[in-house]
């Protein structure tokens, strides 16, 4: 972590990115888990979420690339109903589209650091036979993360980004109404970028 601190600190001193202004680029990531606990003998079904997160980046000038960004998540826990005994399925999905924008800084001349900040808002909506839950639910993400890019040529680009400061609301599994904002200074999420037009 000291070693992310003294990096960010000589930011500024770093070239602004490589890239002219009109390349573009389209990237994301795929997150899925799945979980199971055995309270008994019996096979429980297992708790799962998959979430897919899609970009498109404009640059408007040499560093700086904006553009829309869209996440779709789906979730489901199953959970024993007390009155017939068995297990029901608790579904959540949910969508959401906003903006993004990334500063680029150059390292190298394949490696590059960023700061990228987003905001997303959309719904989402539980299918879980309960009069406890509400239906559906306004999700809202907003995020501000460092990131590392590697580029072995022109076109491909490969994000690993360490940490990130964000709020989010209703925003994965959702089954009650919720809020929280988080500092997470040791998750590594890993992306990939295509670029067009990158002289």
């Amino acid at each position: 972590m000291k070693k992310l601190l003294i990096l960010l600190a000589f930011v500024p001193m770093a070239s602004f990115g490589q890239f002219s202004k009109g390349t573009k680029y389209v990237g994301g990531n795929m997150t899925y888990f799945s979980t199971k606990t055995n309270f008994s003998a019996s096979n429980n079904p297992a708790n799962t979420l998959f979430s897919l997160n899609g970009q498109t980046g404009f640059f408007i000038n040499e560093s700086w690339a904006v553009g829309p960004v869209v996440n779709f998540v789906s979730s489901n826990r199953p959970n024993i109903n007390p009155v017939t005994n068995l297990f029901e399925d608790l579904k959540v999905s949910g969508f959401a589209g906003g903006l993004f924008a990334r500063k680029f800084f150059s390292i190298s001349e394949k490696f590059f650091f960023s700061l990228e900040g987003k905001g997303l808002v959309g719904t989402i909506n539980r299918d879980l036979n309960s009069s406890l839950y509400e239906e559906s639910s306004t999700r809202v993400y907003l995020s501000l993360r460092p990131a590392f890019t590697f580029m072995p040529n022109q076109k491909w680009g490969f994000d690993a980004s360490i940490g990130e400061v964000f709020y989010q609301s209703n925003w994965n599994t959702g089954y009650l109404e919720e809020n929280n904002f988080q500092i997470n200074l040791g998750q590594v999420n890993l992306g990939v970028n295509y670029f067009f037009g990158r002289k």
